[in-house]
């Protein structure tokens, strides 16, 4: 895949302030060495290849990386190529709207000072400023319950992702989607959890040594969702592997997308499919006279 930016306007290699402020915590070290090329070298047209050997990465890392810093909206893709996000615009659409903590600790109830402290008692960390005015957000303008707070940051903090910026994205999403009772975020825990699981397997199965993109693990969730067992799901690697030779995402995803419209959700279903195929008489289904003309074919009759 190759990219390049719209226009050339950087001198410096500047870092937005937004990669300091909430990302620096979650990025992985290739994401950080991709966002430092992309950015010093944005007069030219560079590749995967090309950013992998400079940096010493691998090229599924550098798409990886790029995906991440297109999904926090630091980059955003047009028309094939790379723009750089203005702090403006973004700020604008998804981030949450800050209250000073000293206002918050002096007007809020016990209920929220006590959210706050089971909050500290769980994760073992303190709650900063910051995540004071982030989870007084929650429950003022996304109408969190003190419950869901409490729950968004454990699974948050189970994960390793106890930042301000990944616990406001993980907000955002659910308000976005409608998940406003502690019943429906402990479901989209649990998807999660399934997900996370998923990877972790698949990973290992596919002999996948990095994290999937932003893409693959989305893919992972629909496969998910779909209900495929996991026998089924690589049982389509199988299929890639003789066919291709290597590990192909795209091509296991393109296998399994099919054999979801098929209604298969196991390796039984394909079994039983292919035991109907050879089962079935010939000519099974077709009309007496397609059956009249198949018969003068094989005997000769229909040649001239």
């Amino acid at each position: 895949m190759n990219y390049q930016f719209e226009d050339t306007r950087m001198q410096n290699v500047a870092v937005p302030a937004r990669v300091v402020d909430g990302l620096l915590g979650i990025c992985t070290g290739a994401q950080l060495k991709v966002l430092l090329f992309l950015l010093r070298f944005d007069k030219l047209a560079h590749d995967s290849a090309s950013i992998a050997s400079f940096c010493n990465l691998k090229l599924e890392e550098v798409d990886a990386a790029v995906d991440f810093w297109v999904k926090e909206r630091i980059f955003a893709k047009e028309q094939g190529k790379l723009r750089l996000v203005s702090g403006i615009k973004t700020v604008q659409t998804k981030e949450l709207p800050r209250v000073q903590p000293t206002i918050i600790l002096a007007d809020t109830s016990d209920t929220f000072r006590g959210m706050v402290e089971e909050i500290q008692r769980l994760t073992g960390k303190t709650v900063n400023d910051m995540l004071v005015s982030l989870f007084y957000t929650m429950t003022e303008a996304l109408h969190f319950s003190p419950e869901m707070v409490v729950q968004l940051v454990a699974y948050c903090n189970s994960i390793g992702k106890y930042t301000y910026r990944y616990m406001e994205t993980v907000a955002t999403d659910w308000y976005d989607n409608g998940i406003n009772t502690f019943e429906l975020a402990e479901e989209k825990i649990r998807q999660l959890e399934q997900n996370r699981r998923l990877e972790t397997r698949l990973a290992r199965a596919f002999g996948v040594q990095t994290a999937f993109s932003a893409k693959q693990k989305a893919a992972i969730a629909d496969w998910n969702a779909w209900g495929l067992s996991e026998e089924l799901i690589l049982e389509a690697y199988n299929r890639c592997m003789d066919h291709k030779g290597q590990m192909s995402f795209a091509y296991i995803n393109k296998i399994l997308e099919e054999w979801n419209k098929r209604g298969w959700k196991k390796p039984q279903d394909i079994e039983e499919q292919q035991k109907l195929t050879t089962d079935r008489k010939p000519h099974a289904g077709l009309s007496d006279l397609e059956k009249m003309g198949i018969g003068m074919m094989q005997s000769g009759e229909g040649n001239a």
